[in-house]
């Protein structure tokens, strides 16, 4: 059961077709009851990130979150709607993002809770590589069981986020842009998710991924929404993150997000996987576009240690801000993890606009991310498309 995942087609978000296929791929895992007991308290950790309708293919679609309580429900069980969007954890900002992306009336319409409880508390993982000790919120700690309810899309910092990074919205608001100032580096980043898994273990008893839509170009937020038209379920994390990598061209084995399981052990490095439902190959989104994430591990063997900052910055993509365009927000002023970002005066306007200082710019991709406009932009500099010059090339070939 490890490494089985249920893969099945969903063309569209009819409540009909996404029960089915919501229910049809949690059958093929054995059914709900192989994963939850009567009267156990369940947390539908969806992907909220930012205040944005459905159709803007940001959040988990409320049509998949309904299929999953339903099946909660009739189970006997308590489900519940909990995450940590991409800013402040508290009650008028997440209860806003529950409104707009379609979840608070689900939560209306089965008379079940969107999470109230907006404490948290830190936490020790004593099998974590790099985050021994972070903060997680109370309500999935005090919940019985983890229906972990991802979206599938591109990611301008990680190259994709699916099961494995959704969990990092287990961490509270702000604290987040802290983790990020933290784990500044892709690998380090991404052992500290796997430490979010590690430290709930089993808890997380289901992955389910809506891949109904998903994301291209440059997500996870201000990317083009893409059909792909699937529902993907596993126990393993890992594993779900396999079929979704599979099923959106990109190549696993040099998927750092994958990568780092295999060395973690959280899953076999031959990627064998039960895949039950439909063939992979019958899936495949042959034109996704995909980015490739900022990973200067490979070429750090070749750098000097004291050179190694400023070559990591001269060889990956960097944000952009285009100030005519800047509405002055603050958003990513707010949330720039090393305070790269300044709000400055710009020609006749009297609105301050925001300006990156690149020798303090981390490339996270924080500001990218979270600006609520879609202004800032990701640009590749001169050495980071010769570096790339050949994947991107073959790419584009097997495209056309």
């Amino acid at each position: 059961m490890k490494n089985d995942v249920s893969l099945i087609k969903c063309n569209d978000y009819n409540q009909e077709n996404v029960d089915r296929a919501v229910e049809q791929a949690i059958n093929l895992l054995g059914g709900i009851n192989n994963f939850i007991k009567k009267g156990q308290r369940v947390a539908l950790k969806v992907n909220l990130l930012m205040k944005n309708t459905p159709e803007k293919c940001t959040t988990t679609h409320p049509a998949v979150v309904e299929a999953v309580a339903k099946l909660v429900l009739q189970a006997g069980a308590i489900p519940f709607i909990v995450d940590s969007a991409g800013g402040p954890f508290t009650a008028g900002y997440i209860n806003s993002i529950y409104k707009a992306s379609g979840l608070e009336q689900v939560a209306k319409n089965f008379n079940i809770e969107t999470n109230q409880d907006f404490e948290s508390h830190e936490v020790e993982c004593k099998t974590a590589k790099v985050g021994f000790k972070f903060p997680i919120l109370n309500a999935l700690e005090n919940c019985d069981v983890i229906f972990n309810l991802s979206k599938l899309k591109t990611h301008s910092f990680t190259g994709f986020t699916n099961a494995v990074k959704n969990m990092f919205g287990a961490i509270p608001g702000l604290t987040k842009v802290e983790i990020h100032g933290k784990y500044r580096d892709l690998n380090t980043f991404i052992n500290f998710l796997y430490d979010i898994h590690a430290y709930f273990g089993s808890k997380i008893a289901l992955n389910i991924t809506d891949a109904v839509w998903g994301m291209e170009g440059f997500g996870p937020s201000n990317g083009d929404p893409k059909k792909i038209g699937a529902i993907i379920a596993g126990s393993n994390a890992t594993a779900v993150d396999v079929v979704g990598a599979n099923i959106i061209t990109l190549n696993p084995i040099k998927t750092q997000i994958i990568e780092i399981g295999i060395e973690r052990n959280f899953i076999d490095k031959d990627l064998s996987i039960n895949v039950l439902g439909e063939k992979i190959e019958n899936m495949i989104v042959k034109d996704f576009k995909t980015v490739v994430p900022n990973n200067f591990k490979p070429y750090a063997n070749y750098v000097p240690k004291f050179l190694q900052n400023t070559v990591h910055k001269l060889m990956t993509k960097r944000p952009y801000i285009n100030k005519n365009k800047c509405r002055g927000c603050k958003k990513c002023f707010e949330h720039c993890p090393v305070k790269a970002i300044s709000m400055v005066k710009h020609k006749n306007s009297p609105t301050l606009k925001a300006q990156i200082d690149y020798a303090k710019c981390i490339r996270c991709y924080c500001c990218q991310e979270l600006c609520p406009f879609g202004i800032v932009k990701i640009k590749s500099g001169l050495i980071y498309k010769l570096v790339h010059h050949k994947e991107t090339k073959s790419k584009k070939l097997k495209r056309d």
